[in-house]
């Protein structure tokens, strides 16, 4: 099942290099994310039953967080699968991409996807290494797709960031093996598999592994978006295609933080909680309150909600450095509810981008509402979910950070969190009533047909809708289990 994961995306990229059809290419990729949503659902009840699925010789491994991971990474897929065939029929009639640069993003997209499958389930701290970095090289490609000044000085900039950021993680990823192997460890270490580091993680040499982490924080926060290694992330959103816009801040910014998760992991098994956590709590906060202010100064759409996504991973970081089951359990339910909602409000963006042909407020509005009334209804739902208002999940997580920093006595961070939460909200809010409101200046004919995109927000905000007021009992117990293995206490 697991190789499985693997190679239906690895085996749909590859193969549409050799198909001619953007209809088949689309149709390929939709098919390899259904797929790989089902067997991420049929893989639910066997990490329930079994605690971890091992495959390969324990190569591939699985537990609840990564069967957390797939199943996030599986919705947004296929979710942006039926958002892309019309987004560039509109770009190749706008003659704004070539043929060749749409096959490309077909090629490339579904081995981004294999890639962030890889992450979650390689066993060996080095594979997962060279996992994120294939996803950095893939997503990369496909940030300079449009092949303009601005998209390629976003992509060289993601790539320089990126690649330090990576290197230094390689390098965290060297000293927790030299702390698994120094002189307080155990004499022998037959592999360098999560599985068997976790076991021998109170044996880690102290110094070592406080290095190992450091490196690891920086290097992998900088893949993940964290302030103040973000500053790739504005730029990026706002060149990619929408589609993988919505890839990037859906799921690839927290594939990033999985991989920093599990070096944070070994880090508490062997120092405990406080040292850790300490920098986690630090650069999530940065992270948000840093978010707030740049949102309200935006005039960009795609740069505001890449600005948004930097707030929300604060937001994720900051619950699980509170170390409480509530707080972390509430970032896990926030890792999802994000995953279902930003995705939506670049699907939008996209339509908006390709009517007005630009993404800057001043050209947009305001009125959009009046030329894209089905779009503009659905980022107001989307919208309305990601600043937190009630009856969207993002609310209850939000609120479970809250409560459960506030029950362990942490009131400063809770103020903090409460005020970045609230500035943001006031700052998505001002930027999008005034372009998506009021009556417009000029008439503006639509690129869009009303049903552009539609199917893949409603299936989003549905699924946002259904599990903001209802989690089924499986998917409950398997996030309950990925707290316990963040919390030390699998």
């Amino acid at each position: 099942m697991l190789t499985s994961l693997l190679l239906v995306p690895l085996v749909a990229g590859l193969a549409c290099l050799l198909v001619r059809s953007r209809r088949v290419m689309s149709a390929l990729g939709g098919l390899a994310y259904l797929t790989t949503l089902a067997l991420g659902l049929a893989l639910l009840p066997q990490v329930l039953a079994r605690g971890v699925v091992k495959e390969w010789n324990e190569f591939l491994c699985a537990d609840a967080l990564s069967a957390w991971m797939v199943l996030l990474i599986s919705v947004v897929s296929l979710s942006t699968s039926l958002y892309v065939g019309r987004y560039f029929q509109r770009d190749l009639d706008a003659k704004s991409v070539t043929p060749g640069r749409v096959r490309e993003f077909f090629v490339l997209t579904p081995l981004f996807v294999a890639g962030m499958f890889l992450v979650v389930l390689a066993n060996n701290l080095g594979v997962m290494w060279f996992a994120v970095e294939a996803t950095a090289l893939s997503s990369v490609l496909l940030v300079a797709l449009y092949n303009r000044k601005t998209s390629l000085e976003a992509a060289w900039k993601y790539v320089i960031l990126g690649s330090m950021g990576l290197a230094l993680a390689l390098f965290g990823t060297v000293f927790l093996y030299a702390a698994a192997v120094g002189p307080h460890a155990s004499e022998k270490l037959p592999s360098f598999n999560w599985s068997h580091l976790i076991t021998v993680a109170p044996q880690f040499d102290h110094g070592l592994i406080k290095l190992a982490f450091v490196f690891a924080l920086v290097g992998y926060g900088t893949k993940a978006g964290l302030a103040p290694m973000h500053t790739w992330l504005p730029d990026a959103h706002s060149e990619a295609p929408s589609p993988t816009s919505a890839m990037l801040s859906g799921v690839s910014l927290k594939i990033a933080l999985y991989a920093l998760l599990r070096f944070h992991i070994l880090a508490t098994a062997c120092l405990g909680s406080g040292f850790s956590n300490h920098l986690l709590l630090g650069f999530g906060l940065l992270s948000m309150l840093l978010a707030a202010p740049f949102i309200l100064v935006q005039k960009n759409l795609k740069r505001m909600l890449a600005y948004s996504s930097l707030e929300h991973i604060g937001l994720i970081c900051t619950g699980i450095a509170l170390n409480t089951p509530v707080t972390i359990f509430g970032a896990l339910l926030h890792m999802g509810y994000h995953a279902l909602t930003k995705p939506v409000l670049f699907f939008a963006a996209g339509n908006i981008h390709q009517t007005f042909h630009s993404l800057e407020f001043r050209v947009i509005g305001p009125g959009v509402v009046k030329v894209l009334p089905v779009t503009v209804l659905l980022m107001a739902l989307g919208t309305m979910a990601a600043i937190g208002l009630p009856p969207f999940g993002l609310f209850l997580s939000e609120m479970t950070v809250l409560s459960g920093g506030l029950a362990a006595q942490q009131t400063t961070v809770s103020v903090l969190i409460l005020v970045a939460l609230l500035a943001s909200f006031c700052g998505i809010l001002q930027q999008l009533t005034r372009i998506l409101l009021g009556a417009r200046k000029q008439e503006h004919t639509s690129a869009a047909r009303r049903s552009d995109g539609v199917p893949a927000m409603v299936l989003l905000l549905g699924g946002l809708l259904l599990f903001s007021v209802w989690l089924p009992a499986p998917l409950l117990e398997l996030m309950h289990r990925a707290a316990a293995i963040i919390g030390g206490t699998p």
